[in-house]
């Protein structure tokens, strides 16, 4: 009987997080089901370990080790505790009450990683590091992204840093590791040789893609400790899924922060989905952090966002109306495309999406919001899925449901070892 501590995200605005973790959960407590499986968030309690104390240092490398080897020897140090089966429960929080919180939270944690910076620890991490030294596993799952940032800084990789410590420390206590369920964006050469260094220590690795695969053995990583699978999100199953009534009037449409456009732009979409009958709603899985372009859409465009779902299963619900989606958000491409919905859809600024598109055999790729002239290739899309020259049909039916299957492979592993 194994004994794993499975991390994942726990609390989130996002919805696709919200499937991810949930669907994640349920697929190892289905596949291991003898073993004893502890579900945890994200290590806090770590963040005085900043990366600028990285930057510092001739041999960045030799000062992880040397933290992490001090975190070892406080944990040895710490009472055992029964190591004992949970839950797991994800919470899903979206409201401008929790976001003012988060905001203020935001302003005082320099503060704190100051004072933790003084600790090996904080009291935070005490009761965490207790129960992962009586694991036998301890497996990454994440958010699905393992990134330090999108602005080529160091010092903006806090949670990245955070977590491969963490993983180093599991290493050095005897734990197997493994990282499952994830995209592999970092580029920052510091963060690829961090990352390379403990993922090279780990038992199995699953990521979404050829592209993060190539990241990670240019990090290093032996090619023989990677699989790829299909996100975990992809496995959410509600009532009627693939066979709800279509509203063909009705569109679906998002655009990230990441997506570079303009109000010309906007228009000139809405525009022609007007001209061609369309009711178009601004649909997202991460209402908080589309705030300012939600108010955009509204205020400017009269574009009103989607509403009836207060889960991730509800929202998957409410894309099976539509005739299409217009996406750059992955997880709402991915819940559409649960629900059988037509995706067409934008990439940010990184590969993410594609990657995933391209691992499912989906007929349309993304168009590429940082190139010029991204809109109106984005129309003449919007008017081949229209004049059916791509076979989706083809693909919800015989495709996509291997995509499901393959999915499992996130956990399947287990069984293995």
């Amino acid at each position: 009987m194994k004994k794993i501590f499975l991390i994942t995200k726990l609390k989130t605005s996002n919805i696709g997080n919200e499937a991810l973790s949930h669907e994640i959960i349920r697929m190892f407590k289905d596949v291991a089901k003898d073993d004893v499986i502890h579900v945890n968030g994200r290590p806090f309690g770590l963040d005085g370990y900043l990366p600028k104390r990285l930057l510092t240092v001739a041999d960045p490398i030799q000062e992880f080790e040397k933290w992490t080897d001090q975190i070892v020897k406080k944990i040895k140090a710490e009472p055992v505790v029964p190591f004992l089966a949970n839950d797991g429960k994800v919470t899903l929080y979206q409201g401008s009450a929790v976001h003012k919180k988060d905001k203020w939270k935001s302003k005082l944690r320099p503060v704190k990683r100051f004072i933790n910076s003084l600790r090996i620890y904080s009291n935070e991490y005490k009761k965490r590091a207790s129960i992962l030294k009586g694991a036998d596993w301890l497996i990454y799952s994440g958010a699905g992204e393992v990134t330090d940032g999108y602005h080529n800084d160091f010092n903006d990789a806090h949670v990245l840093l955070r977590q491969l410590i963490e993983l180093r420390v599991a290493q050095k206590l005897g734990l197997k590791t493994a990282a499952v369920n994830q995209s592999i964006f970092v580029n920052i050469p510091l963060s690829q040789k961090i990352l390379g260094h403990v993922y090279r220590n780990m038992e199995k690795i699953v990521i979404r893609g050829i592209a993060s695969r190539d990241i990670l053995l240019q990090c290093g990583v032996p090619d023989h400790l990677i699989e790829m699978a299909p996100d975990s999100a992809i496995n959410t199953a509600f009532e009627n899924a693939g066979h709800q009534a279509k509203n063909k009037n009705l569109v679906g449409l998002n655009f990230s922060n990441h997506v570079k456009i303009d109000d010309a732009g906007i228009q000139k979409i809405l525009d022609h989905l007007h001209s061609i009958g369309k009711k178009v709603v601004y649909c997202t899985n991460e209402s908080i952090g589309d705030a300012h372009i939600i108010e955009r859409l509204k205020s400017k465009f009269n574009i009103p966002l989607l509403s009836g779902h207060s889960n991730y299963k509800e929202y998957a619900q409410r894309l099976a109306e539509m005739d299409f989606v217009i996406s750059a958000r992955v997880h709402t491409n991915m819940l559409s495309m649960v629900s059988h919905t037509k995706v067409i859809p934008i990439e940010g600024n990184d590969f993410r999406l594609e990657e995933l598109l391209k691992g499912f055999g989906y007929p349309l790729m993304p168009v590429k919001s940082q190139e010029d002239g991204w809109v109106d290739r984005l129309i003449q899309n919007i008017e081949a899925v229209r004049n059916n020259q791509y076979d989706f049909e083809s693909f919800f039916k015989n495709q996509f449901p291997e995509q499901i299957k393959a999915s499992r492979k996130n956990a399947a592993w287990i069984n293995s070892f």
